[in-house]
C-alpha cells in the first residue's frame, strides 16, 4: 500500500475541516470545542489541534489527511504537525478565505510560517468563499502572488464540495501516481459524503463588540471608522472615549516620527490602576479595548487583528 500525505492549513473558517470531511472515507478525526473568543463571530466549533481524515484512491494507495487549527495561539501543533505526523507530507494547501479584509496578509503570514516546510513540498492555494465575496479574483491573486515571488497553483473551490477538494489532491498526486481512476474516485464520495449547501451560512453570528467582550479581560471595546468615527461602543465614559479617539490619532504622529519601527498599528497605555487602553488599527478602521491589566497583550493584539480583518463596516452602522 502506497501512503501518500497532505497537510491542510489556513485561517480560521477557511474551510480546512469542511474540505477533510468531504474527502474522507473514514469519519475524521477532529479536535473541535466550542469557541470562546473571536471565533465566535464566524462559528460555534473550532478546531484546537488537529483534522485527520483518510481517502482511498484504490486497492494499492491511499492518502492522509491532516489540518493545523486556524488560530495562531495553536501554532505549537503547526510545528508538531510539520515535523512530526506529515513531515513526510507531499504537498500543503494553503486555504485561503476571501471574505477576510486581506487575503494576501493571509498568504504571506503562512507561507513565512511554513517557508523551511515549503522548501521540499509543492504548495497549492485554495480560494474559498469566492461565492460569497467575488474580489479578489483569479488574476489578482497570480499578480500578487508574482509580486510575493510566490510561483504556485491557485484554485478557487467550494470546500463543501468533494469534486472540488477531490481536484487539488488529483493535482498533487497525479504527478508520483498515475494508475488512479479519478472519476470513480470521486463517484464514490459523491455517494457517500454528499454535498451539502449550509456550510457557509454562519452558525452563531455576534456583533464585533459582543465578539471582543467575549474575550476574557476586556472590560470594554469601541470601533471607530476612518476618520475616528464612533461606529458603536459599549464604553459610555467620554473621557476614554475621546482618549481613545487621540490615541488613534497618535498611530499616525508616530509613524511619522519614527519611521525606523515601520507603520505602527497599536498603542498600548498601562498604568497602576486596574485597566490598560489600546489601539489597535488596519488601514480604514480600528478596535478600542478596555482590559484588565492581567491580560496577554500579544494574545490581546491577535485577537484584535482577527476581529479588524472579519469586520465589515456597514455591519455596525445601524
Amino acid at each position: 500500500m502506497k501512503d501518500y500525505k497532505i497537510l491542510f492549513t489556513g485561517s480560521v473558517c477557511s474551510g480546512k475541516t469542511t474540505a477533510i470531511r468531504s474527502l474522507s472515507d473514514i469519519e475524521t478525526l477532529d479536535t473541535d470545542a466550542s469557541a470562546s473568543d473571536v471565533t465566535v463571530r464566524r462559528k460555534k466549533n473550532t478546531t484546537i489541534a488537529m483534522d485527520y481524515g483518510v481517502l482511498d484512491l484504490n486497492s494499492d494507495a491511499r492518502v492522509h489527511l491532516y489540518g493545523t487549527p486556524g488560530q495562531e495561539r495553536f501554532r505549537f501543533m503547526w510545528e508538531m504537525l510539520a515535523c512530526e505526523f506529515a513531515h513526510d507530507a507531499i504537498g500543503m494547501v494553503l486555504m485561503v478565505d476571501n471574505t477576510r479584509k486581506d487575503p494576501f496578509r493571509d498568504i504571506r503570514f503562512y507561507a513565512k510560517e511554513f517557508s523551511d516546510y515549503l522548501l521540499k513540498r509543492r504548495l497549492i492555494i485554495a480560494v474559498t468563499h469566492s461565492d460569497v465575496e467575488p474580489s479578489p479574483d483569479y488574476q489578482e491573486y497570480l499578480s500578487s502572488l508574482k509580486n510575493l515571488g510566490i510561483m504556485t497553483t491557485v484554485m478557487f473551490i467550494d470546500a463543501r464540495d468533494p469534486r472540488a477538494v477531490l481536484g487539488i489532491v488529483e493535482e498533487l498526486i497525479s504527478a508520483v501516481e498515475r494508475d488512479i481512476d479519478w472519476d470513480r474516485v470521486c463517484d464514490r464520495l459523491l455517494d457517500n459524503n454528499g454535498f451539502t449547501l449550509d456550510f457557509y451560512k454562519p452558525l452563531y453570528e455576534e456583533t464585533l463588540l459582543d465578539a471582543a467582550m467575549n474575550k476574557r479581560g476586556v472590560l470594554g471595546a469601541m470601533h471607530l471608522g476612518d476618520e475616528q468615527e464612533i461606529l458603536c461602543s459599549n464604553i459610555d465614559d467620554k473621557p476614554t472615549k475621546n482618549l481613545m479617539r487621540n490615541i488613534d490619532r497618535l498611530t499616525d504622529a508616530i509613524s511619522d516620527k519614527a519611521g525606523f519601527l515601520g507603520k505602527v498599528n497599536n498603542v498600548v497605555l498601562a498604568g497602576p490602576e486596574v485597566q490598560t487602553l489600546s489601539v489597535f488599527n488596519d488601514k480604514n478602521q480600528s478596535l478600542c479595548l478596555c482590559s484588565d491589566r492581567d491580560i496577554s497583550l500579544p494574545v490581546l493584539k491577535q485577537q484584535a487583528s482577527d476581529l479588524l480583518q472579519w469586520s465589515i463596516e456597514n455591519d455596525y452602522l445601524a
